[in-house]
């Protein structure tokens, strides 16, 4: 055999296992995992002296946290801390998987899926020039703290229907830098 012959078999060889690795990520990101009886985060019990010093509700006031009448509820105290905590620059750099779908910026074009500047806080399905999924636009609400991890956790899940590819960000530390890195995507 002439190493030109052997060239060929061992480039053949080298071709069929990238074709194979290609479609098994390929498929990957179709199909994701659907693990969605897991919380979207833990959040462990506070230890004994955290709960000593924290502070007690006024006397006449309501003992537990539930929003007043006509008041949106607001995210849970232990995710709007972790948010108030995580760098967005780690966000930013979680983000950069994303801007193959997503842009950021104020005036740029929706790409596959909508531009996210603005997104935390906003309407969902709000960007009247882009052209969601029926499942997204019959979900309503506001992509709040709340609604914006457990959409970022396992998109399928949260809204069944969805047309976002997307498998979900397991690491719930990244989530939240992603999420802080969201709020700075804004004008305001």
């Amino acid at each position: 055999m002439s190493t030109i012959e052997i060239n060929k078999i061992v480039g053949a060889i080298l071709g069929a296992l990238l074709l194979l690795l290609g479609l098994s990520f390929i498929v990957e990101l179709v199909a994701g995992h659907h693990d969605i009886a897991q919380p979207a985060f833990v959040v462990s019990p506070p230890a004994a002296a955290d709960v000593a010093e924290a502070p007690q509700p006024a006397e006449g006031a309501a003992a537990d946290s539930e929003p007043a009448e006509g008041e949106a509820p607001g995210p849970s105290p232990a995710l709007a801390e972790m948010i108030a905590a995580a760098d967005p620059a780690e966000g930013e750099k979680a983000f950069r998987g994303c801007s193959a779908c997503h842009s950021a910026a104020p005036d740029a074009r929706h790409k596959i899926g909508p531009n996210l500047w603005g997104v935390a806080g906003a309407a969902r399905a709000g960007k009247d020039d882009f052209r969601y999924s029926p499942a997204l636009r019959a979900a309503g609400g506001v992509w709040d703290d709340a609604a914006l991890d457990t959409f970022l956790a396992n998109p399928r899940g949260a809204i069944p229907g969805s047309r976002m590819a997307f498998p979900g960000i397991r690491d719930a530390a990244e989530r939240v830098a992603m999420i802080a890195y969201l709020h700075t995507l804004t004008d305001g």
